[in-house]
């Protein structure tokens, strides 16, 4: 693993980066200066928008639409190709919204409050609180996965009128956590340890493997990806370095490390064996796998 390219000290953000995103070739970064930028996968930037006045928590996407969340209490959304904005879904300055996810049409709105709003094509559905802060956050079908202290599994009715939703199971970690082919990956709470649980309602989510002390500092981000039966896992955090790891059956093995020289807010998986790091001080470099 090595850096291969990194944002120029001109187009970088001002200050950290909170979240990125791989979309049909472009990689999005939000930070807390407030702005949105798109950049090539090579990070030459595209375009920047001043999307809010403050921070930028998180960024998520479908076919043709950006959507992002901050502590100004809203939700925009914007043109995915060339970030015209298009309206404020959200407007509620008493709530700081950290998550958003989208699947399947279904737009998934986390807030500090630990309520999750939902809403069916930009129109709302409905509303349901998890009783924590919702730190971060992932969709399968049905099954959203929210972690904050803990992982809180939850079963999201979408079919009828109104929003209906049943808690499966709480599991002892906390965030970030990731998907990846058939497994949920997250940390303990001391932020240290990597846990690995199957991603399966009919195994009741068993725990695979653990890996115990990943990282001497706690880890930020968690990103990954399944290939031929293997879940190839990235891990950053607070020690500035991005491990990778590979997990198969109930083991998991250390594949390497990159040190960055700055603290790692935030991982994206891009092409070709490539992930995005990106944090303090606006940061954002591509690690080439090979």
């Amino acid at each position: 693993m090595k850096v291969s390219v990194n944002a120029s000290n001109e187009d970088k953000h001002d200050l950290d980066v909170n979240h990125l995103i791989y979309v049909k070739h472009k990689l999005y970064s939000g930070s807390d200066d407030g702005k949105i930028k798109v950049w090539t996968p090579d990070l030459k930037l595209l375009t920047e928008v001043q999307a809010h006045p403050c921070s930028v928590y998180c960024l998520t996407a479908s076919e043709d639409t950006l959507y992002s969340s901050s502590n100004d209490g809203t939700v925009k959304t914007w043109t995915l190709d060339d970030l015209k904005e298009k309206k404020t879904l959200l407007n509620q300055p008493n709530f700081e919204f950290w998550r958003v996810a989208w699947s399947d049409g279904y737009l998934y709105v986390g807030d500090d409050q630990g309520n999750i709003r939902v809403y069916n094509n930009e129109v709302y559905y409905g509303i349901m609180n998890i009783a924590e802060p919702v730190k971060d956050m992932a969709v399968d079908g049905h099954i959203l996965f929210t972690a904050n202290l803990d992982i809180i599994i939850t079963d999201v009715k979408l079919k009828g009128k109104n929003l209906q939703c049943i808690n499966r199971i709480n599991i002892y970690g906390k965030a970030p956590l990731t998907l990846a082919g058939n497994t949920l990956c997250f940390t303990n709470r001391e932020g240290r340890d990597i846990i690995v649980h199957e991603k399966a309602d009919e195994k009741n989510w068993k725990e695979l493997t653990q890996m115990k002390g990943a990282h001497e500092l706690i880890i930020n981000s968690l990103a990954g990806a399944a290939c031929n039966g293997k879940v190839d896992l990235f891990s950053g955090g607070w020690d500035k370095n991005v491990k990778r790891w590979s997990i198969e059956g109930n083991k998991i093995e250390y594949k390497g490390s990159c040190d960055l020289g700055f603290t790692v807010n935030t991982l994206i998986l891009g092409e070709n064996d490539t992930v995005y790091a990106a944090g303090e001080n606006g940061y954002i470099c591509r690690i080439d796998g090979k």
